[in-house]
């Protein structure tokens, strides 16, 4: 476990935390229990891809429909384009409360990932 704002080094970029991952989503996959299309970003350069896949907090009522805005995520890097059967291949990992698939025994083809859960100031990060 990590500060969101600590410098984290993944497949030899160093990220400025969360935030930076963040900006360097290059597909992202909203988690439903439908089936979903991944949205595509462009290139922005870099050698280190990072998709994402994402569900919205879960909502009880009116006014958390119109009030909550934070999701958990799993972030997924490589060294080449994401494709959306990375985003497949995570989202199919094992759910440990909470949509995180940061785990101890996590499978190493998958690695690395980071999870953070949309609040709070640490984010878990397997390499």
């Amino acid at each position: 476990m990590v500060s969101i704002y600590d410098d984290v080094e993944i497949l030899g970029l160093v990220f400025h935390g969360l935030k930076d991952i963040q900006e360097h989503v290059k597909m992202s996959l909203y988690r439903s229990y439908l089936p979903g299309l991944a949205d595509a970003r462009d290139n922005d350069g870099c050698n280190v891809y990072v998709g994402e896949l994402w569900m919205p907090y879960p909502c009880f009522d009116a006014s958390d429909y119109a009030t909550e805005n934070m999701s958990y995520q799993n972030f997924v890097f490589r060294n080449r384009p994401i494709t959306e059967d990375d985003l497949k291949a995570l989202s199919d990992l094992p759910t440990f409360g909470n949509e995180y698939r940061v785990y101890e025994r996590v499978p190493a083809e998958m690695r690395p990932l980071v999870y953070y859960e949309g609040d709070g100031q640490t984010m878990l990060v397997a390499k």
